[in-house]
């Protein structure tokens, strides 16, 4: 198990990763550039990085991609089930933790909520676990509408990232 020492400086550059998730596991982004700047800084930090498009995503080709952008095995069920546990394995030692970045999530999610908020509340269940080994795993959710709201998932409302916390900041 890794060794974590909190830097009570709130330096940035070696605790973005806790500035980001500190209010849960996923996190809500509108500018492209905030957004490249700290996925380039979470990969220096030895995260995997997984970044997908979910702009031509359905509910019946949601999981295909899923599939594939995870590199998951043939066998998985495509279900949430099936994502949790295959998730659940991307756990790796050699990695600090897991970044999923979702680009353009506020189209399908406002197309299809449930089917989101399921995603979300599977992917913060696992987060959670993660945690306990001293993983962590981050979620992006990259949003075209700065305005986007997202109902409770994995018990809380997931919020946006530090440089955009305030609306005028994302405007």
């Amino acid at each position: 198990m890794s060794t974590w020492k909190w830097n009570r400086s709130y330096d940035e550059e070696e605790n973005l990763d806790w500035l980001i998730i500190r209010d849960g596991p996923i996190v809500k982004y509108f500018s492209s550039d905030i957004l490249e700047e700290d996925i380039k800084e979470l990969d220096k930090m030895r995260y995997q990085i997984i970044d997908l498009s979910t702009s031509d995503w359905t509910p019946e080709n949601a999981h295909k991609k899923i599939q594939v952008g995870f590199d998951f095995p043939d066998y998985y069920g495509g279900n949430r089930a099936a994502f949790e546990d295959c998730l659940d394995d991307k756990f790796d030692k050699k990695y600090r933790g897991l970044v999923i970045v979702f680009r353009h999530f506020d189209k399908f999610y406002s197309e299809n909520k449930e089917f989101s908020e399921s995603l979300m509340d599977g992917i913060s269940s696992v987060a959670w676990t993660w945690l306990l080994t001293g993983q962590r795993l981050i979620t992006i959710i990259q949003s075209d509408d700065p305005d986007l709201e997202i109902d409770r998932v994995g018990g809380y409302q997931p919020s946006w990232n530090g440089a955009e916390w305030f609306d005028d900041k994302r405007k």
